[in-house]
């Protein structure tokens, strides 16, 4: 018994041991990503030692719960396209939920068994009851199927594919990773891949009213690039470089989440927008770049990444 129960113990041990490195593992392995300062990124308060969000420390307690859960206002031309189709997805699935929950009522109080009425059992098969799932099945594809289908290759020809071009578009290309959101501007030149490039950690700033085209490309894993004030989710894929386009016609401090649950430190994943109005956009652009050229390190590859435009 004594061998035997050493074992176990060692057993036992060893799994404890496991089971430990398991959960110190994130600790260990992964370098945790921390904001930048408060001088340079606008929207944080660190007085009271905590991270807080890019409207402020506000609380929800004078608002309904409608307002609590109700979606932000759409500051982009073009998001009501999306808005639309989730209103009328949402509305259509919650009358049909309604139809089928008052049909189980209705059945339930029918056919159920009481003194003097035997319950009533069928696996739907005769003509009528076959017949009726045919009409409900359709009466889905219709409203539901079709609709989605139809309106997406109609918005997606018209609007998330009609790229716009010309001298007001701002080019920006954008790098997610764990657990940060990288972002890269061409600098006054307007390209990528010179000297005036410059890169921000966490904070994308925007001129107010103007188209802006990007180019994201993830650096480890699948992320997502959800700004629901502009009704913006893009997957951001590694290897593969998505193009979008989106515009912001309200001045303001908003947040960037990431939409899909991309590893330990995913909660961490939170960017900050700033609308800017045009003037002031290009101001901070000319002052970021100018600052970029003479205090950054070229060699310094967190700086240096990026792709040809145009892929």
């Amino acid at each position: 018994m004594g061998p035997v129960v050493g074992r176990i113990g060692i057993l036992s041990f060893k799994s404890l041991f496991f089971v430990a490195a398991l959960a110190g593992a994130p600790a260990l392995l992964v370098q945790p990503t921390f904001a930048q300062s408060k001088e340079t990124l606008h929207q944080q308060d660190f007085s009271a030692g905590t991270q807080t969000h890019a409207k402020g420390t506000e609380t929800d307690d004078s608002k309904s719960i409608a307002q609590r859960y109700a979606p932000p206002p759409d500051i982009s031309t073009e998001g009501h396209r999306i808005t639309w189709l989730f209103e009328y997805t949402s509305w259509v699935t919650f009358a049909f939920f309604v139809l089928m929950a008052g049909i189980l009522i209705t059945f339930v109080a029918l056919y159920r068994e009481r003194p003097g009425h035997k319950a009533v059992y069928t696996k739907g098969l005769n003509h009528s009851e076959k017949l009726t799932a045919k009409l409900l099945d359709l009466a889905v594809f219709l409203s539901l199927d079709l609709v989605l289908i139809w309106f997406s290759f109609k918005e997606t020809n018209e609007y998330f594919w009609n790229f716009p071009k010309g001298p007001n578009v701002v080019n920006i290309q954008i790098m997610p990773q764990q657990w940060a959101w990288n972002f890269k501007y061409p600098g006054p030149d307007g390209k990528f891949g010179t000297d005036d490039d410059f890169v921000t950690l966490n904070d994308l700033r925007l001129p107010r009213g103007q188209p802006v085209v990007a180019q994201m490309k993830a650096k480890d894993v699948i992320h997502g690039f959800l700004w629901m004030d502009a009704r913006m989710q893009i997957d951001a894929i590694p290897g593969s470089v998505t193009r979008f386009w989106f515009d912001a016609n309200k001045a303001g401090d908003y947040e960037l989440a990431c939409a899909h649950m991309c590893g330990t430190y995913h909660y961490k994943m939170k960017g900050f927008i700033k609308v800017m109005e045009p003037a002031d956009y290009q101001a901070w652009v000319k002052e970021m770049s100018a600052w970029t050229q003479a205090t950054a390190d070229r060699t310094d590859k967190d700086l240096q990444w990026g792709w040809s435009w145009g892929i």
